[in-house]
């Protein structure tokens, strides 16, 4: 069998680590017992296949560990060493994992290609157990996955690791063992120079020769007498050096650093066994989703308030305190975060004053503003994911996810995609973000083409303008800022719909969550979550938004005269938008009014606030963006049209960088481009003839 597989996995565990159930997941009904070339034994083994290839997985004995003081330990220790898999899934138990560390990280210190599951992954958070993954595997230098063979989380994920295994370590584990070191050291040269048990790794033999292995020595023995006997002279001198016997020494060594690693990764806190008042609200039929929305809302109204000041300065606009409105705007994180870019970006233009003046352009508006652009989303993200995983921990997030679980089911999503299709409303990068959460990969890919049609804080600038350009009462203009996100989320639902029935084929995903008591929520298991968010976000999204800001810069600053500084009608940005000039006709527009809003719709995939300041730009007199909207002329069909095309095609570049990231596809991302282009141009001409039978 062996000799027909693309790769062997072997797992390894401790009894009662949820071994053999993960080995039943994982091969179903192909599991038997049969002979592996180079081992004495008869082992479990069972077949499964994953992304083309063949996958042969080896259940090796339940084992504490690779001393060889049992059967079940000599025979995994040989299939490891001698039956060559090509990766080691060496099992922790999830709400044991202090006890359960310690074979994994012995099995490290045998062979660096190992990856680790961590067990029952869907019953720690329950039991007041918080693990850090992320931490572990970078203290491990391997990967590590949390798993549930009950509820299939995590199994996707250990199957892509098992296939591609990305992150291995080069050599196996090194623990320093203090005062031994010298002894090791010199029988590791002498293992390394006599060419003795070259079939394991010579400073793991000279560590388990120390400690006095018995099936080691006796293979030596028969191999090398005379360096047999030089391993006792060593090991006499080890226990007179440290003054107790070496094996005990060397145990208690690798337990510091079992016990080192597991307090960075395991957080334990107590658990109400009683139900608060909280539970007793969120479970209710009636007053459960009031209160859930109630939470969602309050949260997402403070986070974005802080960082960018909405919907406070939109509500004091129409509030009519425009002053206050801009107060709030320019002492938000964010606003501080721009007016600081904005300071910079000048100094560094007047430093470069003798120099050409595309390359102080290049620096100022694409560099600066380019990274500006990466830093001016960090805190927003930061705060999101704080909140997110504030939600989480303290047991609240799975009980709001039980509550809007019916009614999202009926558009191919679960429970859980209420976060990012109430976070989008704010910022759509969070949003797309935040569709990690799903255990389900149709459903995070449901979000990633769903949530950008949400009007977002920037949609809705322009959405405002619009109104008040073309509403003459309040009625009007509150009808109008009503539809687009009527449009949107009905995008946005029927988008996750289409993606679930067409793409995937299968049915909405059942919510399969634990529900752990309520409880105040860890400051260093929110940190964990959000930090690892975001620092994700800024070390990938971040290149690419960088990196298609200097494009944007390029297309508005270049023509075909060459550099055209403040004259976007002369720009590239320019000749992209008349290439549409054609189809903007369809909506009943001249020629004046169509090459501008194409522009601007070109431009405003910067950012969609650009639309406005293109428009007003373009028309070419000092007016503010409602009297340039107004000056334009355009019917209120052809105005709800365009706001319908704004609305729903592709948003901002940082969008489109976080979709790539999510996906990992240049294929996905190009074709949610083209889908959202062709959506917003249909759902358009739809509403230019709908509102022109009116």
């Amino acid at each position: 069998m062996s000799t027909k597989c693309d790769i062997v996995a072997a797992l390894a565990g401790n009894p009662n680590v949820g071994k053999s159930t993960l080995f039943n997941t994982l091969t179903g009904a192909t599991a038997r017992v049969g002979n592996w070339p180079g081992v004495t034994v008869e082992l479990k083994q069972g077949e499964t296949t994953h992304k083309g290839k063949k996958i042969c997985v080896v259940d090796l004995p339940g084992i504490y560990g690779l001393s060889a003081t049992s059967e079940e330990e000599v025979i995994a220790r040989e299939f490891i060493v001698k039956g060559k898999p090509d990766v080691i899934i060496a099992l922790i138990d999830g709400t044991a994992p202090e006890r359960t560390l310690s074979l994994p990280i012995q099995i490290l210190e045998l062979t660096p290609r190992v990856i680790v599951a961590v067990t029952k992954i869907d019953e720690t958070h329950k039991m007041g157990i918080h693990l850090n993954l992320e931490k572990l595997s970078k203290e491990l230098g391997v990967t590590v996955v949390g798993v549930s063979a009950l509820t299939g989380q995590g199994i996707n994920e250990l199957l892509d690791a098992i296939v591609s295994r990305r992150k291995e370590r080069q050599e196996p584990l090194r623990i320093e063992y203090g005062g031994l070191e010298p002894i090791i050291n010199e029988l590791e040269e002498l293992l390394r120079k006599e060419g003795a048990l070259r079939e394991y790794p010579p400073r793991w033999v000279a560590v388990k020769l120390l400690e006095g292995d018995a099936v080691l020595l006796k293979e030596l023995k028969k191999e090398n007498p005379e360096l047999a006997e030089r391993v006792e002279e060593l090991r006499r001198s080890a226990e007179r050096l440290i003054g107790e016997d070496p094996s005990v020494y060397i145990i208690s060594k690798r337990f510091e650093y079992v016990d080192s690693v597991a307090r960075k990764f395991v957080v334990r806190m107590r658990v109400r066994t009683d139900h608060s008042w909280l539970e007793r609200v969120l479970s209710s039929p009636v007053f459960g989703p009031i209160t859930s929305v109630a939470i969602i809302f309050g949260i997402f109204l403070a986070v974005f308030a802080i960082n960018t000041g909405f919907p406070l300065n939109v509500i004091l606009e129409m509030a009519g305190a425009p002053e206050l409105a801009e107060a709030i705007e320019a002492w938000s994180i964010s606003g501080m975060l721009e007016e600081g870019f904005s300071w910079l970006a000048d100094q560094v233009r007047a430093s470069l004053s003798t120099h050409p003046a595309w390359l102080q352009s290049l620096v100022a508006d694409g560099i600066i503003a380019g990274v500006g652009s990466v830093l001016v989303f960090l805190p927003l993200i930061l705060l999101v994911f704080v909140a997110l995983a504030m939600l989480e921990d303290s047991g609240i997030a799975p009980r709001m996810a039980v509550v809007f679980h019916e009614g999202l089911k009926r558009f191919g999503l679960s429970g859980k995609a209420v976060y990012p299709l109430v976070i989008s409303l704010g910022c759509n990068v969070p949003g797309v973000m935040a569709s990690r959460a799903s255990t389900d990969e149709v459903e995070k890919l449901s979000l990633v083409f769903s949530v950008p049609f949400i009007p977002c804080q920037a949609r809705l600038v322009v959405t405002l303008a619009f109104a008040y350009a073309i509403g003459d009462n309040p009625l009007t203009q509150a009808g109008v800022v009503l539809y687009t996100y009527l449009i949107g989320y009905a995008a946005a639902l029927i988008t996750a719909k289409l993606v679930r029935r067409h793409l995937a084929g299968r049915e909405a995903p059942e919510l399969i969550l634990e529900i752990p008591p309520i409880h105040k929520p860890k400051a260093k298991v929110v940190w964990w979550l959000s930090w690892e968010n975001t620092k994700h976000f800024l070390r990938k999204a971040g290149i690419i938004i960088l990196g298609l800001s200097i494009v944007v810069w390029a297309l508005t600053s270049f023509g075909p005269s060459g550099y055209v500084s403040d004259q976007p009608a002369e720009s590239w940005a320019s000749d992209l938008g008349m290439v549409f000039e054609p189809l903007l006709r369809v909506y009943g527009l001249n020629q004046t009014q169509s090459w501008i809003t194409g522009v601007s719709l070109v431009m405003g995939l910067a950012a969609k606030e650009v639309v406005l300041g293109t428009i007003t730009m373009l028309y070419g007199k000092e007016v503010d963006p409602v009297a340039a909207i107004r000056s334009l002329g355009f019917t209120f069909p052809q105005a709800m049209a365009l706001l319908t095309f704004i609305t729903l095609y592709m948003p901002c570049v940082a969008t489109v960088a976080v979709i790539y990231q999510e996906t990992r596809s240049i294929r996905w991302t190009l074709l949610y481009i083209a889908y959202s282009l062709a959506l917003a141009f249909a759902a358009s001409l739809v509403a230019f003839a709908v509102f022109s039978l009116f």
